[in-house]
Formats: structure tokens, C-alpha cells, sequence
């Protein structure tokens, strides 16, 4: 669960999946290559948000799958839309291309600043980050974590037999420790020498908050 949701955001959730059936029970049978865009996206969108009513969303986007997916698209057709209401993102994607990319894949690339102005700042990604950076990676862990962690990765015998060998500084500061933040000198000294890519620490790290 990358959020905390509130029994609010459950409810919006429902609506908006409420929503998205709506809008594909309209799509459905159409092939032009619009529609078929646009149904890709919904159910991109109804994926995401059925992830997040099973506490169960992965990353900053899920949650606001569908904003973004109304960043995309617009509320209603654009011709429709009040000139008060256009926003330039609507147009920034081209719906008639083969193969379309995620809505992910578009918050991260063309419309990145507009989705970045809707997320960062959210009450929800302001309370993430006090606890996790912006990837979702915990800041702190404790070593009780740490070591049940590295335990069911196969990797705590590995480092106790190392800090045998360590310098007497290194020993203490692992025998004393109590927590663990990411860029701690003791776990950057662990995966320099074990050689652990810095994706797999994180999530080493997102493990370890589990327990």
C-alpha cells in the first residue's frame, strides 16, 4: 500500500470506478483507433484503482490514475468542454497513435509537470514523505527489520560473518545500532561490499518495513 487511504478516498475510488464501467460499457465494440486508446487507458485506470480498494496500489500514480487519465483525455469530449474549462494538457497526448503509451508512461514523460503540480503536493504525498521518499522507499527501518529482512533474503549470515572481520568502529556501530536510514554509512558499506545494486537495497528497504 503506497498510501494511507482514509474511508473518503475509498469512497471516491468506488465512484470513480463507477465511472470508468460507464465509460467502457460506452466504448465497447467500437475499433476506431480513438476508442480503442481510450478504453485502454479506462482500463489501465480501473486496474489501478481496483489495486488501491485491496490496499494494494504500487506506486505515487495508482491513486490518481484517473486525473491523470482525465489530464489526458479531458472530462468530455473537447469540443464539449467550455472554453473556461480547456486546459493545454488535453492536448499534449495524440490519441490517434498505434500503440499509445500507458498512462504511467505519460505522467512521466509529456505530461510529467502537470501530473508532478497534481501529486507532490497532495495531502496524501505530503504524508508519504514524511515516512518514505518519493519512490516509496522508507527512510528509516529498524535493525530488528534489517536483520529479518536480510534473514529471508539469505544475506544476514553473509554480513555477521563480515563484520567479523570489520573494523572495530564498523562492529559497534552494527552491534548498537537501533535504526537504519537509506544513506547510512554502515548500509552503504554493506552494499559496496556485497555488490547489491541500489534498486535492490530499495527494496530491501520496502521489504523490511513489512516486518
Amino acid at each position: 500500500m503506497f498510501y494511507n487511504l482514509s474511508q473518503e478516498d475509498f469512497l471516491k475510488l468506488e465512484e470513480s470506478i463507477a465511472k470508468i464501467i460507464k465509460k467502457l460499457e460506452v466504448l465497447q465494440g467500437l475499433e476506431d483507433i480513438k476508442s480503442i486508446n481510450k478504453a485502454k487507458h479506462l482500463n489501465e485506470c480501473k486496474e489501478s484503482l481496483n489495486q488501491c480498494l485491496e490496499k494494494k496500489d504500487k506506486d505515487k500514480y495508482d491513486f490518481f490514475i484517473y486525473e491523470i487519465y482525465n489530464l489526458t483525455w479531458g472530462t468530455k469530449p473537447f469540443d464539449e468542454i467550455d472554453e473556461s474549462e480547456k486546459i493545454s494538457a488535453n492536448l499534449k497526448v495524440d490519441k490517434y497513435q498505434e500503440n499509445i503509451p500507458s498512462l504511467k508512461e505519460i505522467a512521466q514523460s509529456v505530461l510529467k509537470e502537470e501530473v508532478d503540480d497534481l501529486i507532490n503536493n497532495h495531502p496524501l504525498m505530503l504524508e508519504k514523505l514524511k515516512d518514505y521518499d518519493e519512490f516509496g522507499v522508507p527512510r528509516k527501518i529498524s535493525i530488528r527489520q534489517a536483520k529479518l529482512a536480510l534473514l529471508e533474503v539469505g544475506l544476514l549470515e553473509n554480513i555477521e560473518i563480515m563484520m567479523q572481520s570489520a573494523d572495530k568502529a564498523t562492529q559497534i556501530s552494527w552491534e548498537y545500532a537501533t535504526e537504519f536510514e537509506r544513506q547510512n554509512e554502515l548500509i552503504l558499506f554493506f552494499q559496496q561490499q556485497t555488490k547489491l545494486s541500489d534498486e535492490f537495497v530499495d527494496e530491501l528497504f520496502k521489504k523490511a518495513k513489512e516486518y
